[in-house]
């Protein structure tokens, strides 16, 4: 499994976008403030996004991967935190990096001696039933088993050099974004956009499409499942839309089905008409293939 989320895919391309707060989650400063998260991720619930920084010269990029245009941390020997005080381990041993041509990666790979990287994870987000930290006093070590959610390059005057985000931290700030949707029923909320192949969602169609969450076209979204329970379908699940964008003027030239899991087909294409109402700015060139997705709830 690697960290290498569609959802940023090949943002490191362009100037790397800063995060908003919620994105960042809260930043553990000290060995006793990961204990106390650890301790946290005990309770059942929402999982908490956390985030720690590894100075300069406490970690490293490994080789470049140019079959799959991946630029990894080296997470050989775990990563330490906090003088050496915290091993911090990927949960599912993936692979922990961003994404980038053969000439970004030199270009990190000169920055990263002179770089802090900033990691965000969650603890228990796959396997909330597993143990998340173990504390060994004996040998002055706390173990964590991270869920990844984002890697951050920091450049030596605080300047964001890259930013990577994952599908742990989409599907956490989807979560989120829909329990904001206000009133009750049927209603449903889009997430973050990735494309198909090649490229990255251009920020301000990411903004319209959250912006669209609040707008006609989420009553729209609302309508189409409100029929669809009324014909039977999931009172909660996922339809994900693949949206054709002309670049050059941001119009939605097309919607189809890509998944859905609500069970009733009429519902998600009446969900993929909606979506292509949605109003963009020119956002490049050509056609650009958006993946959409759209939970759904009662």
């Amino acid at each position: 499994m690697r960290l290498l989320v569609g959802t940023v895919a090949l943002a490191l391309l362009l100037p790397a976008v800063p995060a908003s707060a919620d994105e960042r989650g809260r930043a553990l400063e000290s060995l006793v403030a990961l204990q106390r998260a650890c301790r946290e991720a005990e309770a059942p619930g929402r999982r908490e996004l956390y985030s720690v920084e590894l100075p300069p010269g406490t970690w490293r990029f490994g080789p470049f991967g140019e079959v799959d245009g991946i630029l990894p941390v080296d997470t050989r020997r775990n990563l330490r935190a906090f003088g050496g005080s915290a091993a911090l381990i990927p949960s599912n041993l993936e692979t922990v990096g961003v994404i980038a041509t053969e000439r970004r990666a030199r270009e990190l790979s000169r920055v990263a001696p002179r770089s802090t990287l900033r990691i965000g994870f969650f603890l228990g987000f796959d396997e909330p039933w597993r143990t998340h930290c173990l504390v060994r006093p004996a040998v002055g070590v706390t173990t964590v088993r991270m869920d990844v959610a984002f890697v951050e390059l920091v450049g030596p005057r605080g300047t964001l050099v890259a930013r990577e985000g994952g599908d742990r931290l989409a599907a956490w700030l989807d979560d989120a974004e829909l329990d904001a949707i206000p009133g009750r029923g049927p209603r449903g909320a889009m997430g973050s956009a990735s494309v198909s192949g090649a490229g990255s969602v251009p920020a301000q169609w990411q903004q319209a499409i959250a912006a669209a969450n609040r707008g006609s076209v989420a009553q729209a979204v609302g309508r189409c499942h409100a029929e669809g329970i009324a014909r039977g379908a999931d009172a909660e699940g996922q339809v994900v839309v693949r949206l054709r964008v002309d670049g050059a003027s941001g119009r939605v030239r097309e919607g189809e089905v890509e998944l859905s899991t609500l069970g009733d087909r009429r519902e998600a294409d009446c969900i993929a008409g909606a979506l292509q109402r949605l109003e963009l700015s020119p956002g490049g060139t050509g056609l650009v293939d958006l993946s959409v997705p759209v939970r759904l709830r009662n």
